[in-house]
Parts: structure tokens; C-alpha cells; sequence
């Protein structure tokens, strides 16, 4: 049977290769621009390769993990499996950021710029919180996790989320200040963690 989007989790679900290569085809320039905006820093096109195979294989040992609907043909579903493989994505690759820093003894994370400001996730990320983080997001409410995703992983604007989900850009905004106050609030008190405007992206 030809893989469609109507039967692509499914088939990943029953570990058909060809599905793979289907998801590759409509969803690796995509994924590939999330790696390359973090790995682009090293100038090493292996590695972005590498940190493809390995994004790949976790979405591959991963799907049962997916909550959403197997049919991504449906309303919004596209949006949501998107959102799902873009942060497997991005959390590789800021693994493989890491990683490649602390081999290289004279490096400094601050001093290697991987976007021009630090989004929340980033920094908690940087601090090894990002299990915690991401609980917390996977615990918001449907539309909330969405936006989220696609402002702080994605780095969409906040009037292509606005239209993407048919939403006014005033309840978007409200939204993602109502979820940076959430997250303010609970680490506050952390010593490992601290939460302050400069690290929280200006819209």
C-alpha cells in the first residue's frame, strides 16, 4: 500500500522503512533547517547529517509516544505531528551543540552564538532542565502547547501562529506572556536557573 499522510504513523508504528522515506520527503527540508540552525555554527555539514540520522531514528523508536491522531490528514493534525518531530529535532541538536562544546576545553557556550537571544527553553535547556521543561509543556492545554511549539521551537512569528490558528494576535500574545509568567514563577526560587527579561525573547 502506498504511504499517504492518511497511513504514515501507522506504517512507522508497524516499522515499515518505506514510510521513513516518506516523511523524509515532505518533512526533512523542515527538520533540516531546525538542525542547521543550531549545528550551523560548527560549519560542518557532517555533522548536521549525523544529527539527521539520529533525529530520525528517535522519531522512528519514538512514534507510539506521539499523542496525536494516526490520520495527520485531519484538522490541525499536520500541525501538531510537525510541532512533535520539530522538537525531537531541536532537542538533538542542541544535544550535539553541547556535546561538540564540551569537547572543545577553550570554548565557552557564550561565546558561541546559536540564535541572538536565548528563548526560555534554551536557557533551562542550557542548564539541563529540559526534562522538567518539557513536562511542563506537554501538560498545557491543547492550544497553549501549540503555540508554545511553534513560537519557541519553531521560532514562527507571532502573526504566522495567529494565522496558522486562527487566532487574533492579541490572544496569542496574552497566551505566550500568560505561559513565560508560568514558567517565571516556577523556577524563581531555583539556584540553578535564573530567570530574568534578557533571557526571555522580545517580541
Amino acid at each position: 500500500m502506498k504511504t499517504t499522510k492518511q497511513n504514515l504513523i501507522k506504517k512507522i508504528k508497524r516499522k515499515n522503512p518505506q514510510a521513513m522515506d516518506f516523511l523524509v520527503d515532505k518533512y526533512g527540508r523542515l527538520l533540516y533547517k531546525v538542525i542547521y540552525k543550531v549545528l550551523s555554527v560548527f560549519n560542518d555539514e557532517g555533522i548536521i547529517d549525523e544529527c539527521m540520522n539520529d533525529v530520525l531514528l528517535n522519531i522512528w523508536a519514538n512514534i507510539d509516544k506521539y499523542s496525536g491522531e494516526d490520520n495527520i490528514e485531519l484538522e490541525g493534525e499536520e500541525v501538531r505531528f510537525k510541532n512533535w518531530i520539530c522538537v525531537i529535532a531541536r532537542y538533538k541538536s542542541i544535544d550535539y551543540y553541547r556535546k561538540l562544546i564540551n569537547e572543545k576545553e577553550k570554548v565557552h557556550i557564550e561565546q558561541c552564538s546559536i540564535i541572538s537571544d536565548f528563548s526560555i527553553e534554551e536557557d533551562i535547556i542550557l542548564k539541563e532542565e529540559k526534562e522538567e521543561l518539557y513536562d511542563y509543556i506537554n501538560n498545557m492545554n491543547d492550544i497553549d502547547k501549540k503555540i508554545f511549539i511553534m513560537r519557541y521551537y519553531l521560532e514562527q512569528s507571532v502573526e504566522d501562529i495567529a494565522k496558522d490558528l486562527n487566532l487574533s494576535i492579541s490572544s496569542v500574545y496574552t497566551r505566550l506572556s500568560r505561559g513565560r509568567n508560568h514558567l517565571r514563577d516556577r523556577y524563581k526560587n531555583s539556584k540553578e536557573v535564573y530567570m530574568d527579561e534578557g533571557y526571555i525573547r522580545a517580541f
